[in-house]
Order: C-alpha cells, then sequence, then structure tokens
C-alpha cells in the first residue's frame, strides 16, 4: 500500500511547504500529494487555499498576486512555493500527486513536470471531473485521477461507473466512506474489477486503516510517521 504524504508531513510541519515536503520523504513516505492554484502573472504555487489568511493571517488572494509580492509573505520563514522548487526537490523514483484547485495551472503543471520529474510517477487528481476527463484524452502519457466527495451522498454506485467509463488511472475516496461497508465494499469492487487504482484521503487513524488495507492501492495521510511501519 503506497503512503502518500497529505500536503507532506503536514501533521508535524505547516503544509505544503518545502520542509513538510522534504520531512515526509525523510520519514520514509513514498510520495507526496500538494495543490496547485496560479499567481496573477500565472505562475504555479503550491498552496491549498485560495488566500493567505490561514498561511499568515494576512487576507489576500493568491489570484490577485503575481509571484514576486507573493514572495513578501512567509510564515516562520517558509515561503509559498514555487510548483518548480517542489519539483526540484522529489528523489527519484518517489510519487506525487498533484491536486488542481483550479483550472489555469493544469496544462503549465504537465509541462513541468515533463521537464523536471516523470509523467510515469505523477497522479493529477482534482474534483473537477470535466477537467480530468479533458486532460485524460489529451495526456495519455500522464496519469490522472477523480477526487470524489460529497457528490457520494446521491448515487454513489452510479457515480464510480460514470467516472470509470473515462479511464481513469485512479480514483481517491474520502476515509468517511469506510464507516459505510456496504457502499465501500461494493464502490471497491467496482473500480477494481476495471483495474483502476484506489486511493483514500485523508487517513490519520491507523486502526481504521487495517480495515480496508487490502482493498486499496494507497493513502493519502498527514501522519505519515503512524503509517510507514504498518
Amino acid at each position: 500500500m503506497v503512503i502518500l504524504a497529505h500536503r507532506g508531513y503536514s501533521a508535524k510541519f505547516f503544509e505544503n511547504t518545502l520542509t513538510a515536503f522534504k520531512k515526509a520523504f525523510e520519514f520514509g513516505a513514498d510520495g507526496v500529494e500538494l495543490d496547485l492554484r496560479s499567481t496573477r502573472d500565472n505562475q504555479i504555487v503550491v498552496v491549498h487555499d485560495d488566500n493567505l489568511e490561514r498561511f499568515c493571517g494576512i487576507n489576500v488572494k493568491i489570484s490577485d498576486l503575481n509571484l514576486r509580492e507573493l514572495r513578501e509573505y512567509s510564515r516562520e520563514g517558509e515561503k509559498i512555493p514555487s510548483f518548480e522548487e517542489v519539483l526540484s526537490i522529489i528523489p527519484p523514483g518517489k510519487i506525487l500527486n498533484v491536486e488542481l484547485k483550479e483550472r489555469t495551472p493544469a496544462e503549465s503543471a504537465l509541462q513541468a513536470v515533463r521537464k523536471l520529474f516523470s509523467p510515469q510517477n505523477t497522479i493529477v487528481s482534482s474534483f473537477d471531473h470535466d477537467l480530468i476527463s479533458f486532460l485524460i484524452k489529451r495526456h495519455p502519457d500522464f496519469k490522472f485521477g477523480f477526487l470524489v466527495g460529497e457528490e457520494l451522498r446521491n448515487d454513489p454506485i452510479g457515480l464510480i461507473r460514470s467516472l470509470l467509463e473515462e479511464k481513469p488511472y485512479s480514483i481517491h475516496l474520502p476515509v468517511q466512506l469506510v464507516d459505510y461497508p456496504q457502499y465501500f465494499e461494493s464502490i471497491c469492487t467496482a473500480i477494481k474489477s476495471k483495474k483502476v487504482d484506489i486511493y483514500i484521503y485523508t487517513v490519520n487513524d491507523p486502526d481504521k486503516c487495517v480495515r480496508f488495507a487490502n482493498m486499496v492501492d494507497g493513502i493519502i495521510t498527514d501522519e505519515v510517521e503512524k503509517f510507514v511501519t504498518l
């Protein structure tokens, strides 16, 4: 089972920073998950929120700043890294899971991965299913995954079947689904019948992980050290 560090080793280091990513690899993660957004001048940066409120207490939008202006803000000496900076520190053979928070950086992000990392070691995922469907057709050399969440409440099996028709590499399910075994097992069976990988997010309880470890291909966790020894 693959262990991906959610926004880096975010249980102990502030998320989506170079330190969080370096520590994730140092403590044995198989890869990292991160979030991408674009600045006003279309530079790709690694940050989850669309503003700086949680990062440094300033309520200003990422999209309203150019990269130079964004560099003026920091948290305990850490700045929001560019995507290229993060790509430069990922060890060979490790896995990168890129979550696209917006449509704007998609094409540029894939170009950066081709230049600085490896499409075959990269999973590009999003809750924007139309975007992922488009990218699957346009970039056959990449691995693409559908993130699913609240929309599972309505017709979970129907949703999964429709996503599988798009031929993704992976489907990423919320850990809360594990508490509904009748749905979880049916969904996993449907996904695996198409030889598609299953990732569960965000898993921070090792005891819960034991319940589904043999049914999935990987987990995304804040708590790297709790899972690398399982």
